[in-house]
């Protein structure tokens, strides 16, 4: 599935997450995988756990108006990010 500054994102079932200095560890239960994310990926990991399901267009724009960073760049970082989010199957597309 593509992702799109439409697209409605959650976190999937089946995961914790814990914050430990300036990162955010993450733990699928289902796969048994950990990942480790930086303060940006712990800043949009925080905005899925505040809200049921949120747009890719409301993340991008949290994440201009809290960070020094270029709008095309965001975009392509945070879109690549879901992405992979995605494929490890940590966030699921809302309905």
């Amino acid at each position: 599935m593509t992702i799109t500054p439409t697209t409605r994102i959650q976190r999937a079932p089946g995961q914790s997450s814990s914050v430990l200095g300036n990162e955010t560890i993450v733990l699928n239960y289902e796969l048994g995988n950990y990942y480790e994310l930086n303060e940006i990926g712990g800043f949009i990991w925080s905005l899925l756990q505040d809200q049921k399901s949120i747009s890719v267009g409301e993340i991008r724009e949290k994440l201009l108006d809290a960070f020094d960073v270029e709008e095309a760049v965001c975009q392509n970082e945070l879109m690549s990010f879901l992405e992979s989010m995605l494929h490890e199957k940590l966030i699921e597309t809302a309905i």
